[in-house]
């Protein structure tokens, strides 16, 4: 049989073609870290990274992360990068609501195929993409939440926190109230979410523990909730001694106002790190309002620790970038994380695959080189924080008001 040359020509051609997109798609598909020197996101002189959060309405003061790790890479990039390349940040705005964090998740892994993302925001805007995340394998960097559903047990792509883990927390809390406030009587204000919840379930565990303490009354409310009378009163009927209560910052200050407003000023009032560890708490509730608030924090407030070089070059660059934001509170937040993201890209070398990204976190054993107090991870502890000091408002800052606390998650213990 006779065979046409151009037709020959034009099916081996085809044959090539088919071969060559073959391997483009093996090569797309090894974002694991298993058959490529490269994950997405990572060309030979850039990085992408992603990150979701409020960036407008109810919970836009979250939007100070953003601007935290934002200062931090322009400094890391000004100074040559990691290993040679330059980190770029791709910042999605969800506004607290987990519907368009799934939007966003989507179109940062799919769209903008960042190699990782860091410090995303809220309990239950990450709870709406975690199963889609774990699907894909893309690194999940200190996320934004202290619930235990991302770190315990260990989830192989999650990587921390970047606060305090709830549970540990609340614990802390319920401890502190008892056997240095001297609280007999506690009520419990807590966000309507999973987030809230979660805290819940373990406080009513933990509260077996002290036989002279009770639970006087639950109050809940939702995240975008402005209106607090109602909460406030039937906390006043209730005379707790100490109100723990758990949320982002706006309702925490709406809470403190109301319970103001109606001459409830005399219980100890503890909120959770995410709704008080931040000075703007004074403009939000009020100066008089807010003082006395005990809360918590995985590292001190920049005037604390006046001669620590790493708070220093933290507030010399945030403040040149952002002059308009404080140097308290949540940025430290997203310039903590972003150093955290960073030594790790640093340490994984320059084979940046997701695998060996993910491997070299279990090299950090008490890590004190960023503005965290300290950074442990090994395959059977994905906390990455274990330490923090109790904290309260005072004269329109806030201030520690003990050593560090830590936890062990090998003996599940309180260390003080």
């Amino acid at each position: 049989m006779k065979v046409n040359k151009s037709f020959l020509a034009l099916f081996l051609s085809m044959i090539l073609v088919l071969t060559a997109c073959g391997g483009e798609k093996s090569n797309s598909q090894s974002n694991k870290g298993t058959d490529s020197k490269q994950a997405q996101g990572v060309t030979s002189d850039e990085i992408l990274i992603g990150h979701i959060a409020p960036q407008t309405g109810n919970a836009a003061i979250y939007d100070l992360v953003r601007k935290g790790i934002d200062s931090y890479f322009k400094y890391v990039n000004e100074n040559g990068g990691v290993n040679g390349r330059k980190l770029k940040l791709i910042a999605y705005d969800d506004q607290y609501q987990p519907a368009k964090t799934v939007q966003a998740a989507k179109r940062l892994v799919e769209e903008e195929k960042v190699f990782a993302m860091v410090a995303n925001v809220g309990t239950a805007p990450n709870l709406a993409i975690k199963d889609y995340i774990i699907e894909k394998g893309i690194p999940m960097v200190l996320t934004g939440t202290g619930v235990d559903a991302f770190v315990n047990p260990p989830i192989a792509n999650y990587m921390g926190s970047d606060i305090v883990n709830y549970g540990i927390e609340a614990q802390i809390f319920l401890d502190y109230a008892v056997n240095e406030l001297g609280a007999k009587k506690i009520a419990l204000s807590y966000q309507n979410d999973d987030y809230g919840k979660a805290i819940l379930e373990v406080l009513k565990k933990s509260i077996k523990n002290y036989p002279d303490v009770k639970i006087v009354t639950e109050v809940k409310f939702l995240a975008t909730d402005t209106e607090f009378s109602s909460q406030a009163q039937k906390l006043q009927e209730a005379d707790p001694d100490t109100i723990l209560h758990f949320s982002i910052p706006v309702p925490a200050a709406n809470m403190k106002k109301a319970l103001h407003k109606i001459g409830v000023t005399e219980p100890n009032f503890i909120v959770s790190s995410v709704g008080a560890n931040d000075n703007n708490l004074f403009k939000l509730a009020g100066d008089e309002v807010w003082e006395g608030t005990y809360s918590a924090a995985a590292y001190p407030m920049p005037e604390m620790v006046p001669d620590d070089k790493e708070m220093q070059l933290f507030v010399e660059r945030f403040s040149k970038d952002y002059p308009n934001d404080p140097t308290a509170g949540l940025s430290q937040v997203g310039w903590a994380s972003a150093q955290v993201l960073v030594e790790a890209i640093k340490r994984t070398g320059d084979e940046l695959t997701w695998k060996n990204f993910l491997d070299t976190f279990y090299t950090f054993d008490n890590w004190q080189d960023s503005i965290y107090s300290g950074v442990t991870f090994s395959k059977d502890n994905h906390f990455g924080l274990s330490s923090m000091v109790m904290t309260q408002a005072k004269n329109g800052k806030i201030l520690p008001i003990t050593e560090a606390i830590s936890f062990d998650p090998a003996t599940g213990k309180v260390i003080k």
